[in-house]
């Protein structure tokens, strides 16, 4: 029979320290854009295969790998050389669906992986390549609808090889115009991004284009003009339709070369005013390519640096940091780049692409905790009302079921799209702290069952707010529950005296440490074994005063000695245990 000598013993903390744990808003930010591109080009990420059921499977899988992630925003390719992930009245089919241009898979990918991720609270943004229309030796077969390079030839040039849109064409940006508005008006989508919205890194042909339309102006000047026509236009006939459209675009990683950072500039090589589409208000996030890693190895331009050049020309938007995950170099330093992003004052990361990050989805434990989308305050900045009435019963053992009422319409009309649940021993509850969200639940449901597997405290505060479409959280509602047996353990471990000696036998594997703190510390509590290995993170939180029971699970660890390791503000205390078979 398995045996715990342990020794409970009463720990006081009486100093201050400014060290920062990992549970803090700064390693684990409650707001912040998680994103992937998940790319259909050449089947780079997606579909597997050319069998429709398989293909379902694989974008049902990825969307489920993402959200048990901690991920909560997918921008999915749906045309890539003016051909379609969906079902569009100009182009079509793409070829990657069934081999064939222009087959009807008899699906709609772009509806599927919509209902996928909204059931699972990620957004979807339409990943849209704006101007490369064909890059491939051989021409399109023939199609209906037909493939542009055979029906408007005249909108495109050649440039080493590859078909493009020419920008100064009207008709050309009209149609790729009417082509994006198709998806906006067809689908429930969360935003849409622009990619290759720009001019090819190569000089395009456009001599005869900029005499029938230049007017007189510099030719470098009329190209920006070009895509800044296009990008207004967009956004003017979008927020007609619908205003809550988050529109955003990809542009290359540095804008103008600046002290520190060299590279192909995206306002004078490509034509990319992207700033100006953030100072105007025609986008509301950009995600920037910065494709490279820390420092200025192989002579690459700097992560850091182009992120805080970026940081410094928000405009009031969001730049979201694009991550060249692809690049081994970018790959192995994932983490310190989230952390640069943070640090930075950004709204989060997105990464090129799914593949190069299927199997690191928590980024070094980045995304251990949930975040949620950050709120744009120009489009919706009023919160909903709280939700009322909370209660909390207590049902069995650590069970507790939380129910509310719903609240009532904000004066912007606006109700609750969803509800975030919130536990903490603590009062009042920090809603910042990701760490105390235990829950998210759709507006049609006014209940939340919690289990606590480790209960750690005599009182819980549980709290309630509503989110709405904007995503603005509301203010909480709050209720606070008593744990008997814990006041019970609580009241027993003072009367023993600290430091006496108990055991346990197997079938309570649990092991509790009882601690008071006189002052707000930050305290952490660990578990470490004889070869001064850490085994278990009991505690790692900032605390205000008071009486703390912390809980462990030991039915995982091996007969021997242990070591509990306290640490309050600059107290340190150490006490041993064994554990036996």
């Amino acid at each position: 029979m398995r045996h715990i000598s342990i020794c409970c013993f009463l720990f006081i903390g009486y100093c201050f320290s400014n060290s920062q744990s990992e549970n803090s808003h700064s390693f684990f930010p409650k707001y912040e854009v998680r994103a992937v591109w998940l790319t259909t080009v050449n089947s780079l990420d997606w579909p597997p295969s050319l069998n429709a059921e398989e293909q379902r499977q694989s974008l049902k899988e990825m969307v489920r790998k993402l959200k048990e992630a901690n991920f909560n925003t997918i921008y999915f390719q749906v045309r890539s050389r003016a051909d379609a992930m969906y079902k569009s009245s100009f182009e079509p089919w793409a070829q990657q669906l069934t081999g064939v241009l222009g087959k009807d898979p008899g699906w709609d990918p772009l509806q599927f992986i919509i209902e996928e991720a909204h059931a699972n609270r990620i957004e979807v943004h339409p990943w849209v390549n704006t101007y490369i229309a064909w890059t491939k030796k051989e021409p399109p077969s023939r199609t209906k609808p037909l493939h542009v390079f055979f029906e408007h030839p005249e909108w495109l040039q050649q440039v080493n090889g590859e078909s493009w849109f020419d920008p100064g064409n009207p008709a050309a940006r009209d149609y790729i115009l009417r082509v994006a508005l198709e998806i906006v008006d067809k689908y429930d989508i969360d935003g849409i991004q622009f990619d290759f919205i720009r001019y090819p890194g190569k000089p395009l042909p456009d001599n005869e284009t900029f005499k029938i339309y230049g007017n007189g102006s510099r030719r470098d000047d009329w190209r920006r003009e070009n895509i800044n026509n296009f990008v207004k236009a967009f956004h003017d006939s979008a927020m007609n339709r619908k205003p809550m459209l988050k529109i955003g675009a990809a542009p290359i990683g540095i804008y103008k070369n600046f002290n520190g950072a060299k590279g192909q500039q995206s306002y004078s090589e490509l034509y990319q005013d992207s700033r100006k589409w953030l100072s105007e208000g025609w986008m509301d996030y950009l995600v920037p390519q910065v494709y490279w890693s820390s420092g200025t190895t192989a002579g690459d331009p700097d992560f850091n640096i182009i992120v805080k050049e970026w940081a410094a020309n928000l405009s009031n938007r969001q730049i979201i940091v694009g991550v060249g995950a692809f690049k081994q170099d970018v790959f192995e330093e994932i983490p310190s780049l989230i952390d640069t992003t943070r640090q930075s004052g950004l709204f989060g990361n997105s990464f090129f692409r799914y593949d190069n990050i299927k199997e690191a989805l928590l980024m070094g434990n980045r995304y251990k905790y949930p975040a949620q989308i950050p709120p744009m305050e120009w489009k919706d900045s009023i919160p909903p009302l709280r939700p009322t009435n909370v209660l909390v019963s207590n049902i069995t053992d650590g069970i507790f079921q939380i129910n509310w009422d719903r609240g009532g319409i904000a004066h912007d009309g606006d109700n609750a799209i969803v509800y975030n649940i919130y536990r903490s021993p603590d009062q009042p509850i920090d809603n910042n702290n990701p760490i105390n969200i235990i829950g998210t639940v759709s507006s049609g449901v006014t209940n939340f069952l919690d289990t606590i597997k480790h209960i750690s405290s005599s009182k819980y505060y549980y709290g309630v707010t509503s989110l709405d479409k904007g995503d603005n959280e509301s203010s909480l509602s709050v209720e606070s529950v008593i744990i008997p047996e814990i006041v019970e353990l609580s009241a027993k471990l003072q009367f023993q005296k600290y430091l006496k000696i108990i055991r346990a036998e197997a079938e309570s594997s649990e092991l509790f440490f009882m601690y008071e703190i006189s002052d707000s510390l930050p305290v952490i509590v660990k578990l470490i074994d004889q070869y001064n290995k850490e085994i278990v993170t009991v505690v790692d939180k900032y605390q205000t005063a008071g009486r703390y029971i912390a809980g462990a699970d030991l039915s995982e660890l091996r007969e021997g000695e242990y070591t509990c390791l306290f640490l309050a503000g600059s107290s340190i205390t150490k006490k041993k245990f064994f554990l036996k078979d």
